[in-house]
């Protein structure tokens, strides 16, 4: 008997099956699908490996085998199996992430009234059962679900299970074909060659003019026109009777549902590159050519032409016909930087990112697995683009939190990339102007080549930072607006130039105060304040998004002097466009970019200069090159500063540095504003300098001291419980099997401790940190104490792992 390992997307775990005959003599490899019973279900599968024997003592048999190969190459298999084992995420999970979703296959359970059903029917003295079978008399076949949305009923399965035991129904299951296939368009063609199709015209002129007419089109085309292009009656006839008279065919040709391209700068030809530049791109290409893994770190200022250097490492790569894979920070930046690649590369780049449909992201993913694209943008799941041969990965703005994936399948983006360019010997591009700690740490160490911009192109300066200290009440116009700031967006205003505002709070107002009693409103789920947001008349959380209509008194005392405290950009847009009546002001959060396509037309509009004022999240602060934008306003510099997080100050000094970037870009010089309650803080003070090596070395210094990564590794336990007092006796438990599984002194258990936001989703947390040298002794501990754990201590847990966690909050 050929037994089998698989896994599960919906459970963790991996599960033995063995072959029947009609299976057994098929060759499959790692990621082949198959349909498996599970329980009293049938679910879809991924093959893992054979096995000799299996691990239980009875094995039950695999159903069918759905794909005659794999939807997953080997090499890339081999990355999401360190990524499962490293990440401890199940690989089930992650193998159903990496595939493009309208690709699953469904298994779906369906009930048959049998032919004994309308007897027993009158017969049962049951009102449900007599509904249940009466739907199923009318209706061919039905899912319980399709049963409880007719009948307006729930807990239907005691009455089904009775209802089959009775014989009046029948259960069996089918799988339910993939939501998204292949998108067609029908097409006519010539069956004749082109002298008899001619001459076959020629004799319907009198005959039959109107097939005579469609012949001579298809002729003019080439031999194939669409159908739709024969909408009319009389043409529609036509056609009919030459396809009845088989002197035409009709044929079908897969369409690809492209994703809106944004209008992009033209392609000015080669670019003279400077110094550094054109060190960095020798370096690469020299690497490229060569086919070896070769990790770099690009350093290079805002602005300093990072993206000419991406451009060409990608071409020289796109030469060897090889893939590429370029890494961006967030969805909404993709379809608008993507227009400059578009431009050189053409259909040759395919996007893959969430916020495409099904329906396209099927068929970017597509192009990609055939070939016909060889650059693929997107956000973190982009790195899993299923190219054949693999020649670079860049990964912009490396030190962003978000290519951390923090919900279901647990990864970080950019490591995954170096892991994926050493197994498929491909060179991985980290640009940013202010690397992570970890990255320099590796560059300058030796693990990863460095190679910096230091200077904007064409020596272009980098923007003056004002520091105004909000603390001075009598320099405030409005609240966090000051004099300073506003004659500087009106001299902008005055000689046509653009203003970026950055505020990283969206609505109205963090939260609602009552200066009488000192009441905030906060979330009913969540341990947050609510915030106000004006447009909606709502507070609403910005976790759960619990909403509710804004009090006019306060519920402790009922007292009416409420006050909106701290500001957001919706409060921001509002005061602009009182102070700025003329401007033209847009404003990019969140909540002004649901829509699909919206995100990339604000963008395109302020590149335009239609915008003069752009107000924004950390949406504005990164990967946006408006070369007329000559002044940045920060609102208030100190909302990410003291988050209880050690990187709280590494990303306050990034956001800082990247919004600040955004000034001065083109040919006019630009200046920064940054307001703050703490202008001596070490983080805004060499924001201030863009002096990022200065701050470098104050802050590794404390992470050596206090032994923080890059000196340490770290593993956060997140256990989650509907009722406090369980999570804390869980959390409790778990620490004392970590403490039994420990070897020395490793590795360090800090916690059980509640998690800074106590309570999300009427959920409680508890978090626990392990600290050690190195992620296989950590990993050890976890493997030995968690499984101890689960078997002594019940209670319907979810435990949250997070190796490398990028989060505190």
């Amino acid at each position: 008997m050929q037994y089998i390992e698989c896994v599960l997307p919906e459970t963790d775990g991996r599960y033995h099956y063995h072959l029947p005959p009609d299976i057994e003599k098929k060759a499959m490899v790692s990621g082949t699908r198959l349909l498996v019973p599970f329980g009293r279900s049938w679910k879809v599968a991924f093959f893992v490996r054979q096995l000799v024997t299996a691990d239980v003592p009875k094995t039950r048999a695999v159903l069918s085998l759905l794909d005659e190969t794999s939807l997953i190459r080997p090499s890339l298999f081999k990355i999401l199996l360190w990524i499962s084992d490293y990440y401890q995420t199940p690989l089930g999970m992650l193998i159903k992430t990496v595939l493009p979703s309208g690709i699953h296959v469904v298994p779906r359970r369906y009930f048959k009234a049998t032919s004994d059903a309308k007897a027993l029917m009158l017969n049962t003295p049951s009102l449900i059962q007599g509904e249940i079978i009466g739907c199923l008399l009318e209706k061919d076949r039905m899912t319980e679900q399709e049963l409880k949305k007719r009948m307006g009923r729930s807990g239907l399965g005691r009455s089904l299970a009775e209802l089959k035991k009775k014989g009046a129904i029948e259960m069996f299951w089918e799988t339910q074909k993939p939501s998204v296939k292949i998108k067609c368009r029908q097409m006519i063609a010539l069956k004749e060659t082109l002298d008899e199709s001619v001459s076959r015209e020629r004799s319907l002129q009198k005959s039959a003019p109107k097939q005579a007419e469609v012949i001579r089109g298809l002729i003019a085309s080439g031999g194939m026109m669409p159908l739709e292009d024969f909408e009319g009656g009389s043409a529609r006839s036509a056609v009919r009777r030459l396809l009845q008279s088989e002197l035409i065919k009709k044929i079908e040709i897969p369409l690809n549902r492209m994703p809106r391209r944004e209008d992009g700068p033209r392609d000015i030809g080669e670019i003279i590159l400077n110094k550094d530049q054109a060190i960095a791109v020798a370096t690469i290409k020299a690497s490229i050519q060569c086919r070896r893994f070769a990790p770099y770190l690009l350093h290079g200022v805002t602005g300093s032409g990072k993206t000419e250097v991406y451009l060409q490492a990608i071409t020289q790569t796109l030469q060897q016909n090889r893939g590429a894979i370029l890494l961006l920070p967030e969805i909404g930046l993709t379809t608008h930087i993507a227009a400059r690649f578009y431009e050189r590369f053409g259909d040759q780049v395919a996007l893959l990112h969430s916020g495409l449909s099904s329906g396209e992201r099927y068929d970017e993913w597509r192009r990609i697995e055939s070939g016909k694209a060889l650059l693929a943008i997107g956000a973190r799941s982009a790195v899993f683009a299923p190219f054949a041969s693999l020649g670079v990965i860049i990964v912009d703005e490396e030190h962003d939190a978000s290519y951390r994936q923090e919900e279901g399948s647990r990864y970080n983006a950019r490591d995954v990339a170096m892991v994926r360019g050493r197994d498929e010997a491909a060179v991985v591009i980290l640009g940013s102007a202010t690397p992570s700690f970890e990255s320099y740490h590796n560059s300058q160490t030796g693990k990863y080549g460095y190679l910096e911009l230091a200077d904007r192109v064409e020596k272009r300066p980098l923007p003056p930072v004002r520091l105004l200290d909000l603390k001075e009440k009598s320099e405030w116009l409005h609240p966090f607006f000051t004099k300073a700031l506003f004659t500087a967006i009106q001299k902008r205003l005055d000689d046509r130039e653009q203003i970026l505002l950055f505020v990283n709070r969206r609505g109205f107002s963090p939260f609602l105060l009552c200066r009488s009693c000192g009441h905030t409103p906060a979330c009913i789920r969540c341990s947050v304040s609510l915030t106000y947001h004006k447009e909606a008349k709502r507070l609403i959380c910005h976790y759960c998004g619990f909403g509710t209509v804004s009090p006019t008194e306060c519920l402790e005392c009922h007292g009416t002097e409420l006050n909106f405290m701290g500001i957001g950009t919706e409060q921001c847009e509002e005061i602009v466009r009182r102070l700025f009546p003329e401007a033209r002001v847009a404003r990019l959060d969140r909540d002004t970019t649901q829509r699909k396509g919206s995100h990339g037309k604000i963008l395109s509009e302020m590149g335009r200069g239609e915008i003069d004022i752009l107000i924004g999240t950390q949406m504005i602060a990164k990967g946006h090159d408006f070369p007329k934008v000559t002044l940045v306003g920060v609102l208030s510099a100190d909302m990410s500063l003291h988050l209880p997080d050690f990187r709280s100050s590494e990303r306050t000094f990034q956001l800082l540095t990247q919004v600040a970037g955004r000034a001065g870009r083109g040919k006019l010089p630009g200046e920064v504003i940054l307001q703050t309650f703490h202008p001596e803080d070490i983080a805004i003070r060499a924001a201030t300098t863009h002096d990022y090596l200065s701050f470098y070395e104050q802050g590794i210094k404390l992470r050596k001291e206090r032994v923080y990564p890059p000196f340490s590794r770290l593993t956060l336990l997140l256990l989650r419980h509907p009722k406090e007092e369980l999570v804390a006796a869980g959390a409790a438990s778990l620490v004392t099997c970590l403490q039994r599984a420990l070897l020395g002194d490793g590795v360090r258990i800090l916690g059980p401790a509640p998690a800074p936001l106590l309570r999300i989703k009427q959920v409680y947390r508890y978090q626990i940190l392990l600290k050690g040298k190195n992620q296989s002794e950590i990993s050890r501990v976890l493997r030995i104490a968690l499984p101890s754990w689960r078997k002594s201590f019940k209670g319907g847990f979810r435990v949250d792992i997070e190796i490398d966690p990028q989060q505190f909050v």
